[in-house]
C-alpha cells in the first residue's frame, strides 16, 4: 500500500512530466516566429578595423544594422558602449538576468496600477516581451499580453540571454526606417554604437517606448526630458555619480541627421555585388587610413589635371604578403556625374601600355634567352606585316636588356616575345592566364606579339596583383577583398534587391565581371610562375628606373627607401599607368577618361608617375619589405663589357654579371673575332688561302646585318669586315638572305585616292655576314642592285609577282608578292 506522501510525491513527479512533456509538444508544434523572421538585414561594409565604409538599406528599404558579435556571444563592450547596455537594461528591464522572460512581481505592480487607474497604464512587459512584440505587432490588449507572456517564455527557453539581448539591440525602433542602436548610434551621432558616450547611450535608451514622441529631431524637448529623467534615475540608483549625470544632461541633443560613411564606395558596392544575399556585415581588408589618403590623392591630382583633357583616375594598395586590398578607388568622385564617377576604374579592362614588359623579361630570364646584361638589337624590325616603333619614334642600336628594359624600349620587347614563343611554345599570354588574370577575353592568337606592348587589356586591379607577384619573387598571388567573417552565421539569408546602390545591385563599372575573378579566398596554395632569380634581377632593373622630377637624386636616395616602379602609356594616349613596389605594398595608378578619349598629356612617365609616388610617401613603411632581397641562387661571372655574354678569347674589356646557373646562356661571347687579312689585297686570309707574305691579325666586332644596317643608316661608326679571299678552297656557302619584306602572306591593298609614292612596298633582306651586294628582282626583271643596307621600294602593281633576292655569292630567297586593288 502506497503511502499519501510518497503517492503525492509521484502525482508531482508524473504532473511535472506532463507539462513538460505539453511544453516541449507546444514548442514543436507552435514554435515562436525567429526574431529575424522578414527583417532582413541592411548591408554593412566595414574597413579591416571594423569601422563602417558604406552601408546598404536592406530588401525593405529599412537601416537596420547587425551587432558585430558571433550568434550567442555576449554583447560587449568592443560592440555597444558600456553606458548603452547600463541605459537599456535599467530603463527597459533591470531584472533581464533574473527572470524568465516574465518578472512576477512587475506583472503584480502593474495589474495594481491599472486597477487603481482604471485604464492601462503599465504593460510590465520585460525586454524578451518587448522582443515577442517586434516580431508580431499587435494592439494592446490583454490577450496580446498573454501572448507575449508566452513567447517570451519560449524565447527564454531557446535561446540565451545574450541572443536575446543582441535581438533586441538589433531590432528596437528608433523612428522612421531606423532599426537597431547601431544605425541609430550612426545617424543620430556619425559613430557606431560602441562609441557612445552617457549622455548619447540614454537618448537611444528612451526612444524605443515613443519613437515619435521621443523623436530628438522632431521633437527635442520631450527627447531630452525623457532622457535627463533616465540619467537622474540612473544617478539615484547609483550606476552613475552626480558629475556624470550633469555632464550628460548638459549635452545638447543632435540638431540634424549625421550622413552615413561613404568610404570606399566602388570596392563596397563591388563586394555586396558579389557577395552571398542577405549577408549583414563584410569585413573588408580596407586600412581606413590608407583609403582616406588614397582617395584624398586622387581627387587632388585629377582635378588639377582636368584642365588639360584628363577627367579621371584610379588607385589601388596591395600588401603582396596577404594579397591583401589596402585601398581601392575607383574613381576621383563617385558622385561626379559628369565624368561618370560611379564607373569602377579599378576594375575596367584597359590597354596597359608598356607595364608588362617586366614579366616579359623575367620569363625570359628563367627560360635562359638571356640575362639582364646581354646585348639586344633596337633597330628596324618588321615580323610579318608588323613593324613595332618605340615610343619616341627613334632606335637606339644594340644595348643591353636591362637598358632596353629600364627605358622601355618596344622592338627588343617584341623580339624577345617571339623568341619566348618559339622556345617553348608558350609566351606572355600563358604567363597572365596562369596568374589569374581574366580580363584577357580573345585566345593567344588573336593578341599576337603586340600584346607586350598593350595589344591586350587588363584590369588596375589585375595589374597590382600581376606586380605583387613580382615582389613575391614569382609566387602566385591571390587578391583577398574580404576577410572571413562568421558574425552572421546561422541568421537567416534574404535576397537583397535589384536597384541599383542598395544590397544586390550590380555595380556600375565596366569591367566587373571579368575583374571579379581575380579575387579568391586567401590560403590558396601559391604556385610558382618564375624563379625567384629571375624576379630578382627584374626587380633590380624597375629600382634603376630614375623618377622623372628627381633624376639622380632619387636614385642615390633609394638605398634607404628602393621603389621598384614601372609606367605604360597605351596607343592613342587614352591610358597612363604608374605601378611600383615599396616596403611591404604594391600600388597602382590608372589616369584616362572613362569613355575612352585620348589627350596628348596621358602619358605615364609624366602624369601618373607624380602619383604614385605621392601615394608611395603617404604609405606607412614601418615594414621594409622581402621583396629587395637578392634570390640566393644567383651568382656572378666575368662577361664581355660589349655583348654580355660570358668572356671570350679576343673581348678587349670584362666586367662581373649576374647569371642563373645551369639556366642563363653559357655560350661564350662570339662577337669579338679574329681574322687575318693580307696586307696586300685586303681581303681575309685563312690557312687555305694563306700565301707568302705576312697577313695582319685584326679583332673584329662582328654585328648582324640588321645591326650594321642601322648603323651606318645612322652616320655611325659600323665595323667594316673585309670580304673574304676569293676562289678560296675552303669558302663555304653561308647563308642565304632571308626576305624580310614584303611579309609572307600578307596582301597588300591599293587605297584609292593615296599618292601612288606614298604606297611604294619596301624590299628588305637579312643577309649573312661578309655580304656587299644584293640583287632585287620582280617577276624575273633586276629592279636594283647595290649594298645591302640600302632602303629599296617598288610601286604597287595589282596582280600576283614573284620577288627573288641574290646575294654576291649567288645565294637566293623569294617570296610571292599579292597586290590587291580597290
Amino acid at each position: 500500500m502506497i503511502r499519501w506522501p510518497a503517492r503525492g510525491a509521484a502525482i508531482g513527479v508524473g504532473v511535472s512530466l506532463g507539462v513538460l512533456v505539453l511544453w516541449l509538444l507546444l514548442l514543436r508544434v507552435d514554435p515562436p516566429p525567429d526574431p529575424y523572421a522578414n527583417k532582413p538585414p541592411a548591408i554593412q561594409v566595414l574597413a579591416r578595423d571594423g569601422s563602417l565604409l558604406r552601408a546598404f538599406t536592406s530588401s525593405d528599404e529599412k537601416w537596420r544594422l547587425r551587432l558585430p558579435v558571433k550568434p550567442g556571444s555576449p554583447v560587449s563592450p568592443k560592440v555597444v558602449s558600456p553606458h548603452l547596455l547600463t541605459a537599456v537594461l535599467e530603463h527597459e528591464d533591470r531584472h533581464f538576468f533574473r527572470h524568465p522572460g516574465v518578472n512576477p512581481l512587475s506583472v503584480v505592480r502593474a495589474a495594481w496600477t491599472n486597477l487603481t487607474h482604471r485604464r492601462i497604464v503599465s504593460g510590465a512587459s520585460t525586454m524578451t516581451m518587448q522582443l515577442a512584440r517586434l516580431t508580431r505587432s499587435r494592439p494592446r490588449s490583454l490577450r496580446a499580453k498573454v501572448a507575449q507572456v508566452y513567447r517570451a517564455v519560449q524565447y527564454e527557453w531557446l535561446y540565451s540571454k545574450a541572443e536575446i539581448l543582441a535581438a533586441y539591440l538589433e531590432l528596437a525602433p528608433y523612428g522612421g526606417n531606423l532599426e537597431g542602436v547601431e544605425a541609430a548610434a550612426h545617424h543620430y551621432f556619425g559613430k557606431p554604437a560602441r562609441e557612445l558616450s552617457l549622455g548619447e547611450s540614454a537618448l537611444l535608451a528612451v526612444i524605443p517606448q515613443a519613437p515619435v514622441r521621443h523623436h530628438p529631431l522632431r521633437r527635442p524637448a520631450a527627447a531630452k526630458d525623457a532622457r535627463d529623467r533616465l540619467i537622474r534615475t540612473l544617478c539615484r540608483r547609483g550606476r552613475i555619480d552626480e558629475e556624470a549625470a550633469l555632464e550628460a544632461t548638459a549635452l545638447p541633443l543632435p540638431g540634424e541627421r549625421h550622413p552615413w560613411p561613404f568610404r570606399a564606395p566602388h570596392l563596397a558596392e563591388w563586394v555586396v555585388w558579389r557577395g552571398e544575399p542577405g549577408h549583414g556585415i563584410w569585413t573588408t581588408t580596407i586600412d581606413g587610413e590608407i583609403q582616406a589618403r588614397a582617395e584624398s590623392l586622387v581627387r587632388s591630382h585629377v582635378r588639377d589635371l582636368r584642365p588639360i583633357g584628363i577627367g579621371q583616375g584610379a588607385a589601388v594598395v596591395l600588401e603582396y604578403a596577404t594579397g591583401e586590398i589596402r585601398a581601392f578607388v575607383g574613381s576621383a568622385d563617385w558622385h561626379d556625374v559628369a565624368h561618370e564617377g560611379q564607373v569602377n576604374g579599378a576594375l575596367a579592362p584597359r590597354s596597359p601600355g608598356s607595364t608588362l614588359k617586366p614579366f616579359l623579361y623575367a620569363l625570359a630570364i628563367d627560360r635562359g634567352l638571356l640575362t639582364p646584361d646581354t646585348l639586344v638589337e633596337d633597330v628596324p624590325t618588321c615580323f610579318g606585316s608588323y613593324r613595332p616603333e618605340n615610343y619616341d619614334g627613334e632606335f637606339r642600336g644594340p644595348m643591353s636588356a636591362e637598358e632596353a628594359l629600364r627605358t622601355s624600349r618596344n622592338v627588343p620587347a617584341v623580339r624577345l616575345a617571339r623568341e619566348l614563343r618559339r622556345a617553348e611554345g608558350r609566351g606572355l599570354y600563358h604567363f597572365l592566364e596562369a596568374a589569374g588574370v581574366q580580363s584577357l577575353a580573345h585566345p593567344d592568337g588573336h593578341y599576337g606579339l603586340t600584346l607586350v606592348l598593350g595589344g591586350g587589356e587588363v584590369s588596375l586591379l589585375e595589374l597590382t596583383m600581376l606586380y605583387g607577384i613580382l615582389a613575391r619573387h614569382g609566387q602566385r598571388m591571390e587578391v583577398t577583398a574580404v576577410r572571413a567573417d562568421p558574425l552572421t552565421a546561422g541568421r537567416p539569408a534574404e535576397s537583397g534587391p535589384s536597384e541599383t546602390g542598395r544590397a544586390g545591385a550590380e555595380p556600375a563599372d565596366a569591367g566587373r565581371s571579368d575583374a571579379a575573378a581575380v579575387v579568391a579566398e586567401p590560403g590558396e596554395a601559391a604556385a610558382r610562375l618564375f624563379s625567384a632569380e629571375a624576379a630578382s634581377l627584374a626587380l633590380e632593373v624597375l629600382v634603376d628606373v630614375e623618377r622623372p622630377e628627381l633624376g639622380a637624386v632619387w636614385r642615390s636616395g633609394r638605398s634607404s627607401f628602393p621603389v621598384a616602379w614601372k609606367t605604360g602609356t597605351s596607343y592613342g594616349h587614352r591610358d597612363a599607368w604608374s605601378i611600383g613596389i615599396a616596403g611591404g605594398f604594391v600600388v597602382g595608378v590608372w589616369l584616362g577618361n572613362f569613355d575612352g578619349r585620348g589627350v596628348p598629356p596621358l602619358v605615364g612617365s609624366e602624369v601618373a608617375a607624380p602619383l604614385l609616388f605621392d601615394l608611395i610617401e603617404a604609405l606607412p613603411h614601418d615594414d621594409p619589405g622581402t621583396w629587395h632581397r637578392r634570390a640566393p641562387g644567383l651568382r656572378e661571372r666575368r662577361i664581355c663589357a660589349t655583348s654580355g655574354h660570358p668572356i671570350g678569347p679576343h673581348c678587349p674589356y670584362a666586367r662581373r654579371g649576374s647569371f642563373l646557373p645551369g639556366v642563363s646562356p653559357a655560350r661564350s661571347c662570339d662577337l669579338h673575332r679574329e681574322v687575318w687579312i693580307d696586307t696586300a689585297t685586303g681581303y681575309t686570309v685563312c690557312s687555305r688561302c694563306r700565301e707568302s707574305g705576312s697577313p695582319r691579325r685584326q679583332v673584329v666586332e662582328w654585328w648582324s646585318s640588321a645591326v650594321s644596317q642601322y648603323l651606318r643608316s645612322e652616320g655611325l661608326p659600323a665595323p667594316v669586315i673585309p670580304a673574304h679571299k676569293p676562289r678560296c678552297p675552303a669558302l663555304e656557302p653561308g647563308s642565304p638572305p632571308r626576305i624580310l619584306s614584303p611579309a609572307t602572306d600578307v596582301v597588300y591593298e591599293v587605297r584609292p585616292g593615296v599618292p601612288a609614292e606614298d604606297q611604294r612596298i619596301a624590299l628588305i633582306a637579312a643577309v649573312s655576314r661578309g655580304t656587299h651586294e644584293v640583287f632585287w628582282f620582280v617577276d624575273g626583271s633586276l629592279v636594283w642592285k647595290g649594298p645591302p643596307d640600302r632602303p629599296v621600294f617598288v610601286d604597287a602593281v595589282e596582280g600576283l609577282h614573284d620577288v627573288c633576292v641574290k646575294d654576291d655569292r649567288g645565294r637566293s630567297a623569294r617570296r610571292p608578292l599579292q597586290v590587291k586593288g580597290s
